[in-house]
């Protein structure tokens, strides 16, 4: 008798998984050549069905067959999860990518397994782009719209937390208005730790790094410097004892374009006084050196001072603002909030800044100013003050004038001074140690190297353009007829003395506060909000900028 030569039932089941494997791991296989391996292995399970090959029973053959025909049968061929291995063909063809799968829906991430731990965040932005620093309801382009974007996706915060201020007892130090960036801004919230709910509280140094794992899903212009945990009953807003805002200005050196002057020939000397007096016909021309040169030269320097600032008169000038006073006419008054207008300054310098961009013909300052707390716009009301000061438009003492309260109630008509050189540079928590891995410190700074590199391009760009203009001679006819105007950048340094300047104190007047008290039906003084005295004396601290 003979034996019989055919597979038996682990043979033919090695052979499908061979070739299952190997269609898994080669997704260029032809299907053709896939489907003669799979039919090839069809007619062979049929043929061990038929005589129960191997001593396997054969109840099952059909089940398989199915099977292997329906996989033949399918454009995309059998699906494997084993690692490659020898498949029995002997041919050595690559084999097919497996079937696609429907993916599955995400599952909802669970929360409730985790602790939250409540932490500040430390917060760097360059707010040029975006439209303040408040959630909106209409837009997602503020810097708390990307935070809490970039803490959802990172799994922090649940999906649902819609009410950031109840649900993850949110504050913020300050609110930046559109334009504005800071280097210090500080936020408060409850996040995810690491540490399960049956575990204990995560040390610190196990905790995650909450700065590279947000920055990952921010966009570049928004980093979070550091984190730190802090107690149950810190508040971003009323925990902070100072706020230190910068404001850059431009002193401008660079005088206007020159007056291209005829070249004068050189002349004899000129006759001797008692020769001119004799009524010589001879006398000499004015030559160079001569009162035309000398009116020129005097044209040039004053328009120089036209576009310069007279720093000391604005340093004379900030000196004022030191102290507690009443910011009613340094502010955008907002009734609706503000209890007092009262407000302490504890420093305010006006200084050079050391730049990469920095040339002899453009300097950059900065007013720096600290304070316990700060009206809607007040420091940018300052600002401008300042710069009509600096450019002489108004004398140092207008400042002092403003805050007599009592001989100038309503605060002059005047626009406040543009939102982008605004920087909210430091929010005072002097308790707070905030934790910086080297690895986020490292990142940061690349990142940061970026975004100042591609500045430090636009401003040689715009300099090489600058500097090409002055030189140009086409310039002087309008350098000649120029009437001094305001000049550009005016808001943010660079002015001139117009005559159209009108002082202050002719100005028209907004409403007092009294009376915006009494239009809107409120009591004069005011009565003090919900919270007590400190409530009130901080109700808009931090909204101006």
């Amino acid at each position: 008798m003979e034996t019989d030569s055919k597979p038996g039932r682990t043979e033919l089941v090695q052979r499908l998984q061979a070739i299952s494997r190997h269609a898994a791991a080669d997704p260029n296989v032809p299907l053709p050549d896939l489907a003669s391996q799979l039919t090839t292995l069809v007619e062979q399970i049929r043929g061990a069905s038929n005589v129960g090959g191997g001593g396997e029973p054969s109840t099952s053959a059909p089940a398989r067959t199915h099977v292997a025909t329906s996989a033949s049968a399918d454009d995309e061929g059998a699906a494997g999860n084993g690692e490659a291995g020898g498949d029995g063909t002997g041919d050595g063809t690559p084999l097919a990518q497996p079937a696609k799968k429907q993916k599955r829906a995400p599952r909802e991430f669970d929360f409730g397994r985790y602790r939250t731990r409540y932490v500040a965040l430390e917060l760097m932005y360059v707010g040029w782009a975006f439209q303040g620093f408040a959630r909106q309801d209409n837009t997602e382009n503020t810097i708390e719209g990307v935070l809490f974007s970039a803490l959802r996706k990172t799994k922090l915060i649940p999906e649902a937390a819609a009410k950031p201020i109840s649900e993850l007892a949110y504050s913020r130090c300050g609110r930046t208005d559109r334009g504005v960036s800071a280097l210090g801004q500080v936020v408060a919230l409850q996040l995810r730790s690491c540490a399960r709910v049956e575990e204990p509280e995560a040390d610190v140094e196990q905790e995650f790094d909450y700065p590279r794992l947000i920055n990952k899903a921010l966009p570049p212009e928004v980093r979070i410097l550091g984190w730190t945990p802090v107690p149950a009953d810190f508040n971003a807003r009323f925990s902070c004892l100072y706020r230190q805002y910068k404001y850059f200005i431009i002193q401008q050196r660079l005088p206007q374009p020159p007056l291209q002057l005829p070249q004068l020939p050189t002349l004899p000397p000129a006759p001797a006084a008692a020769e001119q007096d004799a009524g010589d016909p001879g006398a000499a021309e004015p030559g160079p050196g001569s009162a035309a040169d000398a009116a020129a030269a005097s044209s040039q320097q004053q328009q120089q001072q036209q576009h310069s600032l007279d720093i000391q008169a604005m340093r004379t000038a900030a000196a004022h603002f030191i102290g507690e006073h009443d910011f009613r006419n340094f502010c955008k008054p907002d009734v609706a909030t503000v209890r007092s207008f009262r407000r302490r300054i504890l420093s305010f310098t006006v200084e050079p800044v050391t730049t990469s961009a920095a040339d002899a013909a453009h300097q950059v300052y900065a007013l720096t100013v600290r304070g316990t707390a700060f009206l809607w716009h007040q420091v940018r009301c300052m600002a401008a003050i300042l710069l009509m000061v600096g450019r002489g438009q108004e004398a140092p003492d207008v400042v002092a004038r403003l805050l007599d309260v009592e001989a100038c109630p309503r605060k002059p008509q005047y626009s406040m001074a543009p939102e982008e050189p605004l920087l909210l540079y430091a929010c005072g928590f002097p308790s707070l140690q905030f934790r910086r891995t080297h690895a986020a410190v490292e990142a940061n700074l690349v990142d940061v190297a970026s975004l100042l590199h591609r500045h430090l391009i636009g401003a040689a760009l715009t300099a090489a353009c600058h500097s090409r203009l002055a030189e140009d001679t086409r310039c002087a006819e309008t350098a000649s007829t120029s009437s001094g105007g305001a000049g550009a950048g005016a808001g943010a340094g660079a002015g001139g003395r117009g005559s159209g300047h009108v002082p202050l104190m002719r100005r028209q007047t907004e409403p007092s506060i009294e009376e915006r008290f009494a239009r809107r039906g409120l009591p004069w003084p005011p009565e003090p909000l919900p919270g007590g005295s400190a409530a009130a004396a901080e109700e808009d601290d931090g909204m101006g900028e």
